[in-house]
C-alpha cells in the first residue's frame, strides 16, 4: 500500500482500509517492505501519488488501484467516499486491468520512462536544444527548440493541456507533442 506523504491528507483511511482487508482475508503490506512480491498495489492519495505508484510498479505486472484523496483524482478508480465498497469489490477480484501507454526518452546515455507526460527542456532559459525524434524504430528527424512536452492520452489533460496542447481520448493510439 502506498499513501500520500502527509498523514493529514488521508486521515483515518488507513484504519478503514485495514478493516476492509481483514474482512476480505487480505494481508496488507507497506510499500517499503513489499518489494515486487504482491498481488495488487493500493494507493491512497491524489494523481501525484498515483503517478509515483505507477512508476514504481511499471513493468512488474502488478495492478495499481487508486482511492482518490487528492483534488482531481483523474487516475484513481475509487472515490474517497466509496473506499469500503470499492476496495471490498477489488479484494474479491472484481476489477479490470487497463494498460496505460508509456513514453521512453533518452537524453545522452540516460533513459527514462514516463507514465503521463514528459518535458525535455534546455537547462538554460532561452537557450535552444537539438532534439532527435523517433517513434519506435523510425527516426523522424531533428528539431531545434527550447523544449517540448510529450503526453500519453491520460497525461494529455495535465501540463500538455495547460500549454495549449490537445486532450486525447483514453485508449487512442496517439501522443500529444
Amino acid at each position: 500500500m502506498l499513501t500520500h506523504g502527509k498523514p493529514q491528507t488521508i486521515g483515518p483511511a488507513l484504519a478503514r482500509v485495514s478493516t476492509v482487508a481483514r474482512e476480505a482475508g487480505v494481508e496488507l503490506v507497506d510499500d517499503e517492505a513489499a518489494g515486487d512480491d504482491v498481488d495488487l498495489a493500493v494507493v491512497l492519495g491524489g494523481d501525484g501519488t498515483m503517478l509515483r505508484a505507477l512508476t514504481r510498479f511499471l513493468g512488474t505486472g502488478i495492478p495499481v488501484i487508486g482511492v482518490n484523496f487528492g483534488r482531481v483524482g483523474f487516475l484513481s478508480s475509487i472515490p474517497r467516499a466509496e473506499l469500503e465498497t470499492g476496495l471490498a469489490r477489488v479484494f474479491t477480484g472484481e476489477y479490470t486491468v487497463v494498460e496505460l501507454p508509456v513514453l521512453d526518452v533518452e537524453v545522452g546515455d540516460e533513459r527514462r520512462v514516463a507514465v503521463n507526460d514528459l518535458v525535455v527542456a534546455s537547462a538554460v532559459v532561452g537557450r535552444m536544444i537539438q532534439l532527435e525524434w523517433a517513434v519506435g524504430d523510425e527516426t523522424l528527424g531533428r528539431l531545434s527548440c527550447d523544449g517540448v512536452v510529450c503526453a500519453t492520452p491520460p497525461g494529455s489533460t495535465g501540463y500538455n493541456f495547460s500549454n495549449g496542447g490537445p486532450v486525447l481520448v483514453w485508449g487512442l493510439d496517439a501522443l500529444a507533442v
